[in-house]
């Protein structure tokens, strides 16, 4: 959906909100749907986006690779700027998190399924786990140890590094009796 700037009334615009997502723009496959609510500043060049949404998505599990229903809710106030104003002033800058509400459209036209796209990418994980019990898969055989455990053949632990084995256990003993 893209609104022109122009078009928005006084009294605001709402609309509802119903995006498909992809795996490749999103990493979820699934839908969002909500609603938005654009006011139009004093000076006319920036909206006030209000959106909530509900986000119904499938996603992969980080761990044991298994596919569940990871959905979420969106609750964003965004400030929606020309990107002409801000052009010079953002070139090779990072944006802090405060400057994360802001949202850059071009020609005065807002594109609210984009915009609401790139909230799913900044809300999503950056591991999605399909539980925090999750056992994931054996390293050795690739097996889902949620499903049991594996059969292969555990191998005996190297000798060579029985040294460090004791020295990370006297570190940690050690900074367990100063109180760190």
């Amino acid at each position: 959906m893209r609104i022109r700037v122009k078009d928005i009334p006084e009294e605001g615009y709402d609309a509802a909100v119903d995006v498909p997502l992809t795996k490749g723009r999103t990493s979820m496959e699934g839908r969002l749907r909500g609603t938005i609510n654009l006011r139009v500043m004093a000076d006319e060049a920036e909206v006030v986006a209000a959106a909530g949404a509900i986000v119904e998505a499938k996603s992969t599990c980080s761990r044991c690779l298994e596919e569940f229903d990871n959905g979420f809710k969106i609750d964003v106030v965004l400030a929606c700027v020309p990107i002409s104003e801000l052009e010079a002033e953002v070139e090779g800058k990072q944006l802090s998190g405060d400057e994360l509400d802001i949202y850059f459209y071009e020609d005065g036209i807002l594109d609210i399924n984009r915009m609401m796209e790139e909230q799913v990418i900044l809300n999503i994980p950056m591991q999605t786990m399909c539980s925090s019990e999750c056992r994931g898969l054996c390293p050795a055989c690739g097996a889902n140890l949620n499903i049991g455990p594996c059969t292969c053949v555990k191998l005996p632990v190297d000798d060579r590094f029985h040294v460090l084995k004791d020295f990370m256990k006297k570190t940690v003993s050690n900074n367990k009796s100063k109180g760190a």
